[in-house]
């Protein structure tokens, strides 16, 4: 062999060794940026068994939400309610719970969550009082972790929606699957056969994102109608409301979607003209609802999180002081990569800061803007809730600064502030979601999947009574007080372990 073909025989080992090493080394950043990395906790330490269960005593909200009906007995039986009366004859061998003076509420279910590679936050969920959550960027390991929580794994139920689908050329898709969790699209002919393989590893319904194509678009449409698969998600930027109402696009995964595609539709509303916006906002939002409302499309609320973009866009360390911080996986607090936007939470790498040259004088008009942002979905829900449009709290737990299980108060709390009822708001993160995903649960009630919190404090008179959680029941295992403390210390001591930056002076 001449020197010159071993010199470019070593340079192309050096190549392919050096690419080799870069791909790993990228897998590994991904990984650790989505959660992967961050010391897992033993959950079946937590494990309880589904014996039957008699809870005592206790005030019970009634099956339509309105009220509380007092001194009732509620029997758990083979994870299932099997009586709720005054009085049921029991077996003396059953376990009793005295829930006297107490409230009965069934669990909550979060309808946007984002566990990305952090199985720790399932116990975040339990602790909280969250018995069900809508994963919507869903992996094959997502569908591992619901079977397991099917056979006793501590954790709330999973309806699991695949990952993003956006349209991309072949090898921006192939990097954007790999680095942000998306499933890409390209050739429209491919997309019957991918919907088919979908159905198959059973995932529940199909996310649609933001820019997928309306060829891509009605693609989807026409094999979620053939193929009988859920279809839910984003307006794609591409797309008018005339499009969506007609589709399979059942549920949006925003109340913000609807403020996007009526930005469109005024043309683009800036910091300059936020109050016409919002006048053409309040114009268009009855017409909308009764769209939705004829069109059986359900909405999930994400409205916290829009509340909270000015305030992270004024000041990142302060929002973060109001949120429980230490139980955020580190990993995706702490993420960050220089050519991926991902999910930030920490001040250098919030995903909503401003950047640090932002020109003071423009501050002002910054709030305005995203102020008017959260106004205009407030008036969109109002009219929501006037028409009957199925209303789901989700909290996009995961994105800053929606801290997993604990977000679904928060959301509770912003949907009353903005004009739902107790009750209302209430039956948003039970009954309706329940009955959407087509399950017998969100309700105490005969024959459903015995999903429950018990309280302390009545969410009647006061929807931040849902965090005054006494125990929680999740398809009849009974979670103590006590050990749903362990869970949350348990996590908090996993993520201290794994952090590499300080967050002592955020909480």
């Amino acid at each position: 062999m001449t020197t010159l073909k071993k010199i470019l025989l070593t340079v192309g080992i050096v190549i392919v060794v050096m690419t080799g090493l870069s791909a790993l080394a990228l897998n590994y950043e991904s990984n650790q940026y989505w959660g992967a990395h961050t010391d897992e906790v033993d959950a079946s330490a937590f494990a309880r068994p589904q014996a039957p269960l008699a809870i005592m005593n206790a005030n019970v909200l009634s099956a339509d939400g309105e009220t509380f009906l007092s001194d009732q007995m509620v029997l758990i039986e083979n994870g299932h309610i099997t009586a709720v009366a005054e009085h049921i004859d029991l077996p003396s061998h059953i376990q009793r719970i005295d829930a006297e003076g107490q409230f009965v509420i069934p669990g909550l279910t979060d309808s946007h969550v984002h566990l990305w590679q952090s199985p720790n936050d399932l116990m975040l969920y339990l602790a909280n009082g969250v018995t069900h959550v809508k994963e919507l960027n869903g992996s094959e390991e997502h569908l591992q972790w619901k079977a397991d929580i099917a056979g006793g794994r501590p954790g709330p139920d999973l309806f699991v929606a695949t990952r993003r689908h956006n349209s991309h050329g072949v090898y921006a898709g192939w990097f954007h699957r790999w680095t942000a969790k998306m499933n890409p699209v390209h050739d429209v002919d491919d997309i019957a056969e991918h919907v088919s393989s979908i159905k198959a590893q059973g995932f529940d319904a199909i996310k649609i994102y933001t820019h997928l194509t309306k060829p891509h678009f009605e693609a989807f449409d026409q094999q979620a109608r053939l193929q009988q698969v859920k279809l839910l998600g984003h307006i794609p930027s591409a797309l008018t409301l005339e499009d969506v109402w007609h589709s399979e696009l059942n549920e949006l995964a925003h109340i913000e979607e609807l403020v996007k595609a009526l930005d469109r539709e005024f043309g683009g509303y800036t910091r300059h003209n936020t109050d016409e916006f919002l006048a053409f906002v309040a114009r268009r939002s009855d017409a909308v609802a009764q769209q939705l409302a004829s069109s059986q499309m359900a909405v999930m609320t994400t409205v916290s999180l829009i509340e909270t973009f000015a305030e992270q866009k004024a000041s990142v360390e302060a929002a973060l002081k109001t949120v429980e911080l230490p139980y955020v996986n580190p990993g995706i607090a702490e993420s960050t990569f220089p050519s991926i936007r991902v999910m930030g939470w920490l001040p250098d790498v919030n995903i909503y800061r401003l950047p640090e040259n932002y020109p003071d004088d423009k501050v002002a008009g910054n709030q305005r803007y995203w102020q008017a942002y959260a106004t205009a979905n407030h008036i969109l829900l109002r009219a929501m809730n006037t028409h009957g449009v199925k209303i789901m709290a989700g909290t996009d737990a995961n994105v800053p600064v929606m801290v997993p299980g604990f977000s679904m108060h928060q959301e509770l709390m912003s949907l009353n502030r903005a004009g739902l009822t107790t009750a209302q708001a209430l039956r948003s993160a039970t009954a309706t979601p329940a009955d959407w995903m087509g399950i017998k649960s969100g309700r105490v009630k005969p024959g459903y999947q015995a999903d429950i919190v018990i309280l302390n404090a009545n969410p009647l008179d006061d929807i931040r009574n849902t965090g005054s959680i006494a125990s929680v029941i999740s398809n009849g295992r009974y979670y103590d007080r006590d050990t749903l403390n362990a869970m949350l210390k348990a996590v908090k001591e996993a993520n201290q372990h794994s952090r590499t930056k300080p967050i002592a002076h955020l909480h």
